[in-house]
């Protein structure tokens, strides 16, 4: 049997791409870096404290160390 997929023109991103909207009803795809940034986040919520400031500390790009800590604060927020 052959799989039609292979022999289709789109890629991989194009294949996978899913629609989804974030806690803060920002509507994007699961390829963009507003979805990355919050599923660092997401993975970071779940570390102890001291090694979510070790993780922040180590970063040099302070957007991206911003954009963590909002979604930190979100994310920490909604669980109360």
């Amino acid at each position: 049997m052959i799989n039609e997929d292979l022999f289709t023109s789109k890629t991989i991103k194009e294949r996978t791409t899913k629609p989804v909207t974030l806690p803060d009803g920002t509507k994007t795809d699961t390829w963009s870096k507003e979805y990355m940034l919050y599923c660092e986040a997401l993975n970071l919520s779940r570390k102890p404290l001291d090694k979510r400031r070790q993780w922040l500390n180590k970063l040099k790009d302070q957007k991206r160390v911003e954009g963590l800590k909002t979604w930190l604060r979100l994310i920490w927020k909604n669980k109360n």
